[in-house]
């Protein structure tokens, strides 16, 4: 198995910061579908945004660690912007299983690369998934950062079958869209380029 070099890692984390900006377009388009302000729709537009840097940093790296490492980022960004410490573990756990599933194809396989990006897109629900999994410790976290009982009630998401179930169709979708946008991307304008192999 090749390991990371440093060049590799470098590129990575300039991938990982334009990923963040994705992020972040996502959470503003999110806004304007839901004022309660849960972000329940800021993964899916996250997915949307980001899958042509996730496609172009997996054809520009075919190695393990790669992905696992803009998850370890994305993790990392949830913790440094306030969340709870267990919103960190999306981002690992997803980002190794993305890195996994491509690594199944060996980097080459678009279909498998287009599954390990739905897969990475969860990555991003880690303050969604803490409030569904640690419901009490994710309301005292809010307190301690001075939010209102009106607030915490307004962006409470139900455990509830329905709502899991939209939440996780809407960022497979919301990658699917993302995934095979930056697929065709890659291949029309930087393969074409010479950019990428």
């Amino acid at each position: 198995m090749k390991k990371l070099k440093v060049k590799d890692i470098m590129l990575t984390g300039a991938f990982a910061a334009l990923y963040i900006l994705c992020v972040g377009l996502g959470v503003l388009v999110g806004s304007f579908f839901d004022r309660s302000g849960n972000m329940m729709f800021a993964p899916a537009f996250a997915a949307v945004f980001g899958g042509t840097v996730y496609m172009l940093l997996q054809s520009k790296i075919k190695k393990f660690g790669a992905i696992s490492l803009l998850g370890m980022v994305m993790g990392a960004f949830f913790l440094l912007s306030g969340h709870f410490f267990i919103a960190f573990l999306p981002g690992l756990v997803f980002g190794l299983l993305a890195d996994w599933v491509a690594g199944l194809g060996r980097y080459e396989n678009k279909s498998l690369i287009l599954l390990s990006f739905v897969v990475f897109s969860f990555a991003n629900s880690g303050p969604i998934i803490f409030m569904w999994l640690a419901r009490q410790t994710y309301i005292d976290s809010l307190i301690a950062r001075g939010k209102t009982e009106e607030y915490i009630n307004r962006i409470l998401l139900p455990v509830d079958f329905p709502t899991i179930a939209g939440f996780v169709g809407m960022v497979a979708v919301g990658a699917l869209i993302g995934g095979l946008f930056g697929q065709y991307l890659v291949k029309k304008h930087f393969v074409k380029a010479g950019m990428v192999s």
